[in-house]
């Protein structure tokens, strides 16, 4: 009995891994395809065939490519909010604060260069659906602590009056803009997919000494 019981055990401990396998063979597919070529121009047999499973199986798990898609960009979204979310929980000075969201932030992006431009090509095409999904109070609150710290930083003289949102979106959109515009950098400045990165390295620095001068009191 005891025997019996222990490859029972077994044998479901291996259809759960089975299954946490292949959807996550099925993800990481998705995610490639879906950034590569957006919603419309996705499909699930391509889906399917880079994640060497047939469609039936594929269906099996996501009934549809709006729900395989859906799951997708709550993933991606989720992973460019959270490095943002998990810096505001810390208590640190502005200026750290600044220095943990660039280097976070510019080492998710240059493991998922094609996250922005994919997030932000896709919420535009629909940003009623995406606020009514993806936007919630644990985002607003995240907004709110960074604004919080800004005006603490100037309330106590530590750095000079401005706007915290207007500095908010001149941090995220240097983070981010060359990522989303990449091809253009590159063709422009003349750089190939090497150089490119090690020039998002060097461009920590730039970004953070440029805050921190645009705040100095």
């Amino acid at each position: 009995m005891g025997k019996l019981f222990s490859f029972a055990v077994s044998i479901v401990f291996m259809s759960i891994e089975t299954d946490n396998n292949t959807e996550q063979k099925i993800l990481e597919a998705a995610e490639e395809v879906f950034q590569e070529k957006g919603f419309d121009g996705a499909r699930m047999q391509e889906i399917a065939d880079k994640a060497n499973i047939n469609k039936g199986l594929l269906h099996y798990y996501f009934k549809t490519k709006d729900s395989l898609f859906e799951a997708i960009f709550s993933i991606a979204f989720h992973t460019m909010i959270g490095q943002i979310q998990s810096i505001m929980s810390l208590e640190i000075s502005l200026n750290e604060r600044i220095d943990r969201i660039v280097d976070d932030f510019m080492s998710m992006l240059a493991k998922n260069p094609a996250l922005p431009r994919f997030v932000i090509t896709e919420l535009n095409k629909n940003p009623d659906r995406f606020i009514a999904k993806h936007v919630n109070h644990n985002t607003r609150a995240t907004f709110a602590a960074f604004i919080n710290s800004v005006q603490k930083e100037i309330d106590a003289g530590n750095i000079r009056p401005v706007d915290p949102r207007q500095l908010f979106m001149n941090m995220i959109s240097m983070i981010i803009f060359p990522f989303i515009g990449r091809p253009m950098v590159q063709v422009v400045i003349g750089l190939n997919n090497k150089e490119f990165l090690q020039l998002m390295q060097e461009r920590r620095e730039h970004i953070k000494l440029f805050l921190k001068q645009a705040i100095k009191p």
